[in-house]
């Protein structure tokens, strides 16, 4: 008897059925699994495109991983750094399609707050998905219990958050409405997949930030700066009167590092939260930490020489200032800062070169901005140096016939309420 095809083990569902499809002369009848993610994927991002989300987050380094991936899908976010924070916006503005949820936050934890959110009839029917680094069954378990509807592990699996999003959140404006993206991925002048870098899977870490090298360059500088001096941040989290301090710092550490695709920090951190949330012994959490110092002096080792590494084709680059390329590009940045849109944040790093070369005394405190996700504190050092000043939107009273907005300007004297109008979700005045 001859055979039809062999089976290596182990043996995935889609491998057996193209299998079957080959034996019985049906040729291949399955997609790739590759190709099947790939439509997932496209299919989740169309179905939350000109959704409205509240972040609730307290690193900056997964804020700005976050806000770049639901930008490029064309979902609106809003960042509350921990719950309370997400209590108060929520108190002014429920015109939130859904909550992304950190559970390990100072403060307030996802969990209290989840439970604030369902105890207040008005946003008792949001949902709210958590985020987090910890994946394990009694964790999922846990937010369920606590009144979320679903769980993200971190390191984010994108076509997984998506997916899960989508299960949940369903955009006020109707499938598929129209939102404004950021700009796609800007290569930067150094191709990151080829690089090195002690401790890190490089290819893992592009793709959690969707292949886009400028976010992942900035996740890695964050990264450095962030963890840099963990053994100090640790032991003041030990000396403080919150107990949950320690593992809440061993925590982050443990995200970040996965986020980044550190999976060896990411893993000693872990037992070290572990052994911080089991009170271990000192002798026991002292050992712990030695194992995450350990594993996370090479990796800040390496990200500090990662600049290094780009200035010389950064520099090289910036032999002389174009001058209409400069006003073009300066003209581009500006629009941006004006109005928060983090794709300034990508033109930053594309244009690097230019800018430096060109404002040798100003750049640095705009790129501290620009580096923190703090456009506005950007645009104000811009502003402050140019002598320029954000314009004022003329106020204005929206009214809405059958589906149409017609915008009335108003007088300066007739608008003494400070209010906020959406394109997509026409509101009636109070």
């Amino acid at each position: 008897m001859a055979l039809g095809t062999i089976l290596n083990k182990p043996v995935t569902p889609s491998i057996l059925l193209e299998a079957v499809g080959l034996v019985l002369g049906k040729g291949v009848v399955v997609e790739t699994r590759a190709r099947e993610k790939d439509q997932h994927h496209s299919d989740a991002t169309a179905r939350l495109r000109g959704a409205r989300v509240l972040l609730v987050e307290d690193n900056d380094l997964n804020q700005e991983l976050a806000m770049e991936l639901l930008a490029n899908a064309g979902i609106e976010a809003v960042v509350a750094g921990n719950g309370r924070e997400a209590l108060d916006i929520l108190a002014g503005d429920t015109r939130f399609d859904g909550v992304l949820m950190d559970c390990q936050m100072p403060v307030m934890d996802g969990y209290e707050a989840t439970r604030a959110i369902r105890a207040t009839p008005a946003l008792a029917g949001m949902p709210v998905i958590a985020m987090t680094a910890n994946a394990l069954v009694g964790d999922r378990e846990k937010v369920i219990a606590a009144g979320m509807q679903d769980h993200i592990a971190k390191p984010l699996n994108v076509g997984e958050m998506f997916a899960t999003l989508a299960r949940w959140i369903r955009p006020a404006g109707g499938e598929g409405a129209t939102a404004t993206a950021a700009s796609g991925p800007a290569g930067t002048t150094v191709p990151l997949a080829g690089m090195e870098l002690p401790g890190i899977d490089v290819k893992a870490g592009l793709a959690t930030a969707m292949d886009n090298e400028s976010l992942y360059l900035r996740l890695l500088r964050k990264f450095r700066d962030s963890q840099g001096d963990f053994a100090r941040v640790f032991a003041e989290s030990q000396s403080g009167a919150d107990r949950v301090a320690p593992a809440r710092v061993a925590h982050t550490l443990k995200g970040t590092a996965g986020n980044i695709g550190a999976r060896g920090v990411q893993e000693v951190a872990g037992a070290l939260e572990a052994g911080c949330l089991a009170d271990g012994p000192p002798e026991r959490i002292a050992a712990l930490l030695a194992n995450v110092l350990q594993e996370l002096d090479p990796v800040i080792a390496g990200l500090r020489g990662l600049d290094a590494g780009l200035a010389g084709p950064v520099a090289a680059a910036a032999v002389a200032v174009d001058q209409a390329q400069l006003h073009f590009q300066q003209e581009k940045l500006r629009r941006l800062l004006m109005e928060s849109d983090s794709g300034a944040a990508d033109l930053w790093d594309e244009q690097a070169a230019l800018f430096k070369a060109a404002w040798p005394g100003h750049w640095q405190h705009i790129q501290a901005g620009i580096g923190s996700f703090d456009f506005d504190a950007a645009w104000r050092r811009w502003t402050k140096w140019r002598g320029m000043r954000r314009p004022e939107r003329t106020p204005a009273l929206a009214m809405v016939f059958s589906g149409t907005a017609i915008w009335i300007p108003v007088s300066s004297s007739s608008a003494r309420k400070p209010c906020c109008w959406s394109t997509t979700r026409p509101t009636t005045s109070p």
